[in-house]
């Protein structure tokens, strides 16, 4: 069980690596604009790309079902 919690664990750090640079190319294209170079751009055009071809419907469908589960876990700590 300790090897689940391991790997699950080094599996959402990945997660938020990815997701950090992802958010940091954004931000450097929007900074630097053509000069921050192709990974730079290239990142940041398939994040507009994949966000504007995904519903604003769907965007807040899932945070408002990641709000809930934080509520809920969060309930389920407090509890004994």
């Amino acid at each position: 069980m300790n090897l689940i919690r391991q790997i699950t664990k080094i599996g959402w750090i990945v997660v938020e690596v990815a997701f950090l640079l992802v958010v940091l190319c954004v931000l450097l294209n929007i900074i630097l604009g053509k000069e921050g170079g192709g990974f730079v751009s290239s990142v940041a055009a398939n994040a507009l790309d994949f966000l504007q071809k995904v519903p604003s419907g769907t965007f807040l469908g899932i945070f408002l079902i990641l709000v809930v589960y934080r509520l809920v876990k969060s309930k389920a700590k407090d509890s004994p």
